[in-house]
């Protein structure tokens, strides 16, 4: 089921993963994407998840089927902001599953509004070892903001790769909105992810981070040492998952057995 919320004039594009034998009491799990994709990144998982949950995925502004900012702002208050609105209208407080550089949007939401979210997943989040952002490219800087976007956004994603040889292809519902949510990224929010410094002391006073997940083919890459940061500057549990930094999406089967374990079902 498809609908949107509004947040001061920002149309979020949502969608909800239900399966007919759950209650629509069930408790709600909400998904926060990361770069360059959006919320069809979760749909596998989302389908997996939806056997315990009403699973609601949603494209964060700018990228898929949700609209420009109506501000122009895409900083990570305006996107927390964003994410409040849906939980809002799912019924607060909702579990929250996020990955990569969503996970800067739901850590900043646990900082200023940890009451909207009962238990929160991060999927190895965008920081490096020291817990801060993982440093924005001079040359990526400089070709956004001499206008060639697009040229940086082949170069970011041509250094990043997919270590998992099991990745399936790009699917038809990713491929749709790809261009658009790759150039967001990289023309108003490359920036601001890249050097971000979250408020670790905060959401750890909130108790809301369940887990932090590592996939086992990070093992070894600077998505480890950032992972694992954050799970110690969180206090809680590191868990290993099948797949590399897209396993949520890779492996579907193996990444819900582990979000249900973690939240208990």
């Amino acid at each position: 089921m498809d609908f949107t919320v509004e947040n001061a004039g920002t149309t979020i594009a949502c969608r909800e993963y239900a399966d007919l034998d759950v209650s629509p009491d069930a408790p709600a799990l909400v998904c926060v994407h990361g770069a360059c994709v959006d919320g069809t990144f979760f749909d596998s998982i989302a389908c997996e998840l939806s056997r315990n949950y009403r699973v609601i995925a949603y494209d964060r502004r700018g990228c898929g089927g949700s609209s420009d900012a109506a501000d122009g702002s895409y900083d990570l208050a305006a996107q927390a902001a964003d994410l409040q609105a849906v939980i809002e209208h799912v019924g607060a407080p909702t579990n929250v599953l996020a990955h990569s550089a969503g996970t800067l949007v739901a850590l900043e939401l646990l900082r200023t509004e940890p009451h909207l979210v009962d238990r929160a997943i991060l999927h190895e989040p965008a920081v490096s070892a020291e817990g801060v952002g993982m440093g924005a490219a001079p040359v990526l800087l400089d070709m956004i903001a001499a206008g060639k976007v697009s040229r940086a956004l082949r170069l970011f994603l041509g250094a990043l790769g997919d270590l998992d040889p099991e990745a399936p292809g790009t699917t038809e519902a990713e491929a749709k909105h790809a261009l658009r949510n790759g150039r967001s990224f990289m023309a108003n929010e490359y920036g601001i992810t890249m050097t971000c410094v979250p408020d670790w002391d905060s959401v750890h006073a909130s108790k809301t981070v369940a887990a932090v997940l590592l996939g086992e083919l990070s093992i070894g890459t600077p998505r480890e040492a950032g992972t694992r940061m954050a799970a110690e500057l969180l206090d809680c549990p590191l868990v290993m998952v099948p797949g590399a930094h897209n396993g949520l999406r890779d492996r579907p089967a193996a990444a819900a057995r582990a979000v249900c374990g973690i939240l208990g079902l």
